[in-house]
């Protein structure tokens, strides 16, 4: 199938960036004809600063430009990876529109170029809602269907959860989602069961150790507990009530060390949390690579992302396939991944509550490894990538074989 991926980044790394990477990289393993547009990052090619051949910490949108041959036009370049044409596009409006595209609250994506890219391809799947309405506009042009994985966060500002937005979801010939919850809160809305495939999504690290490396490298001794934090620092995802849990733990636990790994989100960006703390047991590391994000699962005691706005959290699978407990945000999609006491616990987004259950996993090693075990069965069992890659193309086989024209709703074919 010729399948064209829309999404604003697109990368190794990240969440939803991530999450599209595996989708078109594992599509074109399979043979699948497979291309994906994007932006073209802010920081171009080969200007990262680092050697060719060295690796770096810092996570980026972009790719290194030693690695790839890239044909360069003014507005737009394209490059092959892992057998997925990529095709980076400047947004309109020349720095500020740069500037507006990131925040992903506008679409200046250039429809000339995505109707370009896209009239040989057979659906457009859009991952996130980004570029959603020039995908949905181009598909209408062009006659092809849309597959849609909204990655809706309910509640939250641009979540996906407005009237406008379930107008968009009617569009789309197929929608596929991370849970059975999410599912059914669609279907709640008004969105086709036929068209609904339930995806999920598999771990992006490995497991192959070097635990005790990532405690010498950051001077944890080989017997402290470690509570690990891997996500991108955004206020909503609990990284600050997480900091402020550590003066409770360390009544009890006093070699406790928290380390949070993430780049710095919106908020982050412009308050330092981390400036309150100066303790060496709190260890702050602004990007990882995947290297070093296995290493610090493999060192942890506990992992504990504690977000009110989730659709799936990859970091627990990460933390599971590793044989780790974790700690969740009660919120029904962590519900369902998690359960409560059964491969984690889930609290509300408060200190003292994070507390608590930090230390009662700190208190109960065989509850850790029961834990650990059930989230490490639920990764192989139910999230593993080829699994979820079969219910992926069963979602585009719904959408070429009944596909709903873009630029048509349900309400207007009935």
């Amino acid at each position: 199938m010729r399948i064209l991926f829309t999404k604003r980044g697109y990368s190794p790394v990240g969440g939803s960036e991530s999450l599209c990477y595996q989708f078109a990289t594992r599509l074109a393993a399979r043979g699948h004809d497979v291309r994906v547009v994007c932006t073209w990052p802010g920081a171009p090619l080969g200007e990262s600063g680092v050697p060719p051949g060295e690796s770096t910490e810092r996570e980026t949108n972009g790719y290194r430009a030693e690695l790839f041959a890239i044909r360069a036009e003014d507005d737009h370049r394209i490059f092959t990876d892992k057998g997925v044409e990529v095709v980076q596009i400047r947004p309109r409006g020349g720095l500020l529109g740069m500037a507006a595209d990131a925040t992903t609250l506008v679409d200046l994506m250039r429809g000339d170029l995505l109707a370009r890219y896209a009239e040989d391809r057979d659906l457009i799947h859009n991952v996130g809602r980004e570029y959603l309405d020039s995908s949905l506009e181009v598909a209408d042009a062009l006659g092809v269907p849309v597959v849609l994985t909204p990655l809706a966060h309910p509640g939250q500002f641009h979540g996906g959860d407005a009237p406008s937005d379930f107008a968009r979801y009617r569009r789309a010939a197929a929608l596929t989602t991370m849970t059975d919850w999410e599912r059914d809160w669609y279907l709640a809305r008004g969105i086709d069961d036929s068209r609904v495939v339930v995806t999920g999504m598999g771990p992006n690290t490995q497991r192959v150790g070097g635990g005790d490396a990532f405690r010498r490298r950051h001077g944890i001794p080989a017997d402290a507990p470690i509570v690990l934090y891997i996500g991108r620092k955004e206020r909503y995802k609990g990284y600050i009530q997480l900091l402020d849990a550590a003066e409770t733990v360390w009544a009890r636990y006093p070699d406790t060390r928290f380390v949070f790994i993430g780049i710095q989100g919106f908020y982050s960006t412009f308050f330092d949390d981390f400036a309150r703390y100066h303790d060496e047991r709190i260890v702050d590391i602004e990007g990882a690579t995947d290297a070093v994000k296995d290493a610090a699962l493999d060192a942890c005691t506990v992992f504990a992302m504690p977000s009110r706005h989730e659709t799936f959290g990859l970091g627990y699978l990460e933390a599971w396939l590793h044989g780790k407990p974790v700690i969740g945000c009660d919120i029904p999609p962590l519900r369902e991944i998690i359960g409560q006491r059964e491969a984690g616990i889930l609290v509300p987004q408060r200190p003292a509550d994070l507390a608590s259950a930090v230390i009662e996993l700190l208190d109960d090693p065989a509850a850790r490894d029961r834990m650990g075990r059930t989230g490490r069965e639920r990764v192989l069992s139910r999230w593993d990538w080829e699994s979820v890659i079969d219910r992926v193309e069963a979602a585009h086989t719904i959408a070429t074989r009944s596909a709903v024209p873009a630029g048509m709703d349900e309400a207007a074919l009935a």
